[in-house]
């Protein structure tokens, strides 16, 4: 690959902004803090701003990070939701399924299965809570991501969404463990590779993946329970790193694939 004429300034320029770093001892650095200190005391400013200069230089700077949202999701859940103070209390909407959820909510050696908690905090003042919907109603990315848990076979999480009769049964900690697949109702997969990273439990659990360029979050915007039904919105996010020096490397890219691009047109000559 050759650089064009066009390329020259903007790498001359790109260089000249880099850092210059100076590499000094602890030894030496005391020795200019002591001139530092000398040069103030006898009213000599100047030289005393150009030792504070040259210990700017001896380190280099801790790159300025700007996180800028690359693509964002936001969908509305709703459900139903009840207080189940015990399976043999639980209100009549859900008492027909209780027989079945107490003995598929244990563990594999037979033990209660741990409650995932409320929304935001682990028992709600009601007590348990138990969310309920059609199962077909579930966004596409959580069914996608209980199945295949099921199929694995051996995670305990794999039980935290139960279905009978075609109607799936979870805690609401279980929205908050899956927001962003809950958020990613509306994404349609293939058609935008930013939102299907969100849609990507892999890049949230067990904690969501962070990078120097890179980093997912999700909030809930709000929720509004009226009897028992509630809804949910939840939002889920990719940033991605936009400080200056993430700028410039991404101008100096841009630049130089626009430059490849015009030497391999074919040539009039």
């Amino acid at each position: 690959m050759k650089f064009t004429n066009a390329i020259l300034p903007l790498l001359a320029s790109w260089a000249a902004a880099q850092h210059v770093e100076i590499q000094i001892g602890d030894s030496a650095a005391l020795s200019i803090h002591r001139q530092i200190s000398e040069a103030e005391k006898n009213g000599e400013h100047e030289r005393a701003a150009e030792l504070r200069a040259l210990m700017n230089m001896a380190s280099p700077p801790k790159e300025r990070v700007e996180w800028k949202t690359e693509c964002s999701v936001s969908s509305n859940f709703e459900a139903e939701i009840y207080a189940v103070p015990s399976p043999s209390e639980a209100p009549k909407e859900i008492a027909w399924a209780m027989d079945y959820l107490d003995k598929y909510w244990r563990t594999d050696a037979g033990g209660d299965l741990p409650y995932p908690g409320d929304f935001d905090q682990f028992m709600h003042p009601d007590g348990f809570r138990v969310m309920r919907v059609d199962y077909k109603d579930l966004p596409w990315a959580v069914r996608k991501y209980r199945e295949e848990l099921l199929a694995e076979g051996t995670k305990m999480e794999r039980k935290f969404i139960a279905e009978k009769d075609g109607v799936a049964f979870f805690a609401p900690g279980v929205v908050t463990w899956l927001a962003p697949l809950f958020a990613g109702a509306d994404v349609k997969p293939g058609k935008n590779a930013c939102e299907d990273e969100i849609v990507d439990f892999s890049n949230w659990f067990p904690e969501p993946a962070v990078s120097d360029d890179t980093k997912f979050s999700f909030n809930f915007g709000g929720r509004m329970q009226v009897g028992n039904s509630i809804t949910i919105q939840v939002n889920a996010r990719k940033l991605v790193n936009e400080g200056p020096e993430k700028k410039m490397e991404k101008k100096v890219k841009q630049v130089v694939e626009e430059a490849v691009e015009l030497e391999d047109e074919p040539s009039d000559l």
